[in-house]
């Protein structure tokens, strides 16, 4: 009996999961710096970038965002709405951040607001990616669903290199990513962002 798309992912996300859970705070927080590293290409003054404060279990973004706020970018991050989209609220270094739906930790509701579609560039946590540029998220389609409406947003995942697996499963309303960028590498999809 074939197994449908929903049910490979379900599995896929388990292994990922584990393979992650793996991976020590030192590594992860070397990783980060790394990342940033690679990153710091896109850190242009007055870009409007959507980032993420990380869970305790994706690639850190702490080095990133004092890259990109170095560079006088601005920072959003992503808060989820009742309607299953993102919006992003301003974050300036020192705000506190408080918890929201699933534990994400974002700005307070006081803060400035966009819409994704208002983003030069989004970064994002994933479980797993594949060479093609598909990725596979933590199954709640927030980032899809949001995505779909910013086509012209350089789309960009997050990850560490044991999340690579050999291929993600898709379906049609899964964005697929511009670029992704782990400790060791950047590996760019979109034509235009090739070197």
């Amino acid at each position: 009996m074939k197994t449908s798309i929903a049910e490979q992912k379900k599995a896929l996300r388990v292994e990922l999961k584990q393979r992650r859970s793996g991976i020590s705070s030192t590594i992860k927080t070397l990783a980060g710096k790394q990342v940033a590293q690679f990153a710091s290409e896109l850190a242009i003054a007055g870009l409007k970038v959507g980032l993420y404060a990380p869970l305790p279990q994706e690639l850190p973004t702490q080095a990133l965002a004092a890259v990109l706020w170095q560079s006088g970018s601005q920072i959003y991050l992503p808060c989820i709405q009742a309607n299953r989209r993102l919006i992003f609220r301003l974050w300036e270094p020192g705000a506190i951040l408080q918890t929201e739906t699933l534990g994400i930790p974002t700005p307070p509701q006081s803060s400035q607001e966009l819409a994704i579609e208002q983003l030069d560039v989004v970064f994002m946590p994933l479980l797993g990616f594949d060479r093609k540029g598909h990725r596979l998220g933590m199954g709640g389609g927030y980032y899809d669903t949001s995505l779909a409406q910013a086509s012209d947003a350089l789309k960009i995942g997050l990850a560490f290199d044991c999340q690579e697996v050999e291929a993600v499963p898709v379906e049609d309303h899964d964005i697929a990513l511009d670029l992704l960028i782990t400790e060791s590498r950047v590996l760019r999809f979109r034509q235009s962002y090739s070197e």
